[in-house]
């Protein structure tokens, strides 16, 4: 084997490796949601408005 077909051989396993390696990434961000691409939905209670006012007069009785 030449140098060339070294280099050529090489290049290839590297550029396969690297598909590979974004396909199992995709892969694993689409079912666990980490990274920074994370899908973030807002479920919590945390991410909810706060509509709570105490002294909006909201309740009082009339007099």
């Amino acid at each position: 084997m030449e140098t060339k077909d070294i280099v050529i051989l090489a290049a290839v396993f590297a550029l396969s490796g690297y598909s590979l390696y974004r396909r199992y990434a995709k892969k694993n961000s689409g079912t666990q949601g980490a990274g920074p691409l994370k899908n973030t939905s807002k479920n919590s209670l945390k991410d909810q408005a706060d509509d709570y006012e105490p002294y909006a007069g909201k309740g009082e009785r009339p007099e």
